[in-house]
This record gives C-alpha cells, sequence and structure tokens, in this order.
C-alpha cells in the first residue's frame, strides 16, 4: 500500500488488493476523509469502478465501466444506509442514458426506458415488490404521450390498451391468453366510447368477429371461421331486433356463400333458403 500526502494531509491511497504486483484501488482523501475511490476490477490497469463519498464516508454513487471500453455505463444512487435508490443505465455503450431505474426500500419499482435514443424516456415499466412487471406504459407516437398500456399478470402480458386516434382514450384493447396467444381484440373504430369491432381467437386463430354496423351499440354482422381461420358463416341481424335473421354458409375458401337462410317471420328460425346468393352489402372495417 502506498499513500499520497498533500501540505501533510492524506490525499491518496493506493492498493494492490489481490497482492499480484499492480495497483488495483485508489482511494482519494478530502481533509482526512474518503471521497472518492477508483478501482481495476479486471487487472488490466484500467480504472472499470468509481465509488463516490459523502462526508461521513458513505457511498452516494457508483460507477461501472461493465466492457471494459473507459466509458462508465452503469450509475448506482445510494440513500442513507446505503440503500440503493435509483440507477442509470447506458445500455448499449453509446455515452447516452437510456434506462432510469427507481427502487423504494432497495426493491426495484419503476424502469424509464429510452427505446428511440433521443434522450427521452419514451416507456415505463412498473414492478411489484416482489419483482413481477405489472404495467408498462408506452409512448409510440413520439409526442410525448402514451398511447399504450401493456398489462401483466404473474409477469405475463394479459391486456394491452391502445389509443389509436391519439385524444387520450383507449379505443382498442387487445386479451392473451395465459399462454401468450391472442384471445380478443375490442376496437371503438369511430370514437363512441363502445367497441363495434370483436374479434375473438382460438388458440391464436381467428374464431369469431362481431361487427356494430350502424352504431349503435349493439353486434349486428357476426363472422364464424373454422380452426385454421377460414371462413365458414355469417350472420347478420338485419332487422336491428338483436338476433340474427339471416345466415350465410361458405365452402373453404369461398368469397361467395354457398346457401343463405332468413328468418322472415321473426320466430328465430330459417324459414326460407337461397341458393347461391351474395351476402348483404354491409360495412366489415
Amino acid at each position: 500500500m502506498e499513500q499520497g500526502w498533500g501540505r501533510g494531509a492524506l490525499i491518496r491511497v493506493e492498493i494492490d488488493r489481490d497482492r499480484n504486483g499492480p495497483v488495483d484501488e485508489w482511494v482519494f482523501y478530502e481533509q482526512g476523509t474518503p471521497i472518492r475511490a477508483e478501482f481495476d476490477t479486471t487487472g488490466n490497469g484500467q480504472v472499470t469502478q468509481r465509488e463516490f463519498y459523502d462526508a461521513q464516508g458513505q457511498i452516494q454513487r457508483l460507477e461501472v465501466d461493465r466492457h471494459g471500453d473507459d466509458i462508465m455505463e452503469q450509475h448506482l444512487f445510494h440513500g442513507p444506509g446505503k440503500v440503493l435508490q435509483r440507477a442509470e443505465v447506458d445500455d448499449d455503450g453509446d455515452g447516452h442514458i437510456e434506462q432510469w431505474h427507481r427502487l423504494q426500500h432497495g426493491q426495484l419499482i419503476e424502469i424509464a426506458l429510452d427505446t428511440n435514443r433521443d434522450g427521452e424516456p419514451d416507456q415505463k415499466q412498473h414492478f411489484h415488490p416482489d419483482g413481477a412487471l405489472y404495467l408498462a406504459e408506452v409512448e409510440g407516437a413520439g409526442n410525448g404521450k402514451v398511447n399504450q398500456w401493456q398489462r401483466y399478470k404473474a409477469g405475463k402480458l394479459s391486456i394491452v390498451e391502445q389509443d389509436k386516434n391519439g385524444d387520450g382514450k383507449v379505443d382498442r384493447i387487445l386479451h392473451y391468453a395465459v399462454e401468450g396467444a391472442m384471445a380478443q381484440v375490442l376496437e371503438d373504430i369511430d370514437a363512441q366510447g363502445t367497441p363495434r369491432k370483436q374479434l375473438m381467437y382460438s388458440a391464436g386463430v381467428l374464431s369469431r368477429s362481431g361487427f356494430d354496423t350502424d352504431s349503435n351499440g349493439q353486434i349486428d354482422q357476426w363472422l364464424c371461421h373454422d380452426a385454421v381461420g377460414t371462413l365458414v358463416q355469417a350472420k347478420y341481424d338485419q332487422n336491428g331486433d338483436g338476433p340474427p335473421d339471416q345466415w350465410e354458409y361458405f365452402a373453404a375458401g369461398s368469397q361467395e356463400p354457398d346457401k343463405v337462410e332468413r328468418d322472415t317471420d321473426g320466430d328465430g328460425k330459417a324459414d326460407a333458403v337461397v341458393q347461391k346468393r351474395s351476402r348483404p352489402t354491409r360495412n366489415r372495417r
């Protein structure tokens, strides 16, 4: 161990921690109190870690060069009792921070991310005390406003809420099954506050879709698909009373129905059959 003195006061201590010859730790002092320590953790003579101390000698900040390129990519900030409070991370080593971690009682509760590398966070991830991710807020339009909310259960994506038209309101909701496959999509396509488009999935494959074509808040058109997503049946409520009163059936791959059935007396049962009849003109957005 070597010591450096200035005007009778200790200003630096050099230490060979692993006792292999070269110095690998430097501690700097002011008025007898350590203010900074530098470490060579790789044994190549290069400083890869720095610690900064408060007036009581307690660590305040830790900087780490994770890649050995003279860039401190990780900055850890401590509070009283050496408890880690926040961290800043330069994930790609370009000299710019892309991650901001916030902790509470030493537990990670939030990560802010700059995914487009413009210097500002555009995504925030929120965590339960046990470390499980439960919410991610995403700003995807470049205007500083969150337009997507990703919700998680047991660490797995469960629901995604989107503001597609930028009015600050959720107008599209995606539901996911436990295994991660798409289960349902609800969409308010005309900003009326009610889903006018509903898509249902089975094992990630579209099985049924419903549409409110007249914006009265009630589904009046249904499309049914087989196990591989091929359209096999369409149902319509043409008189607006709720139940379907026209049914169309499709052969595999056909765009025109092979059979059309209609309920003409309102009893919910087909009483008229038309062969090779084109389906009615409808808005199927």
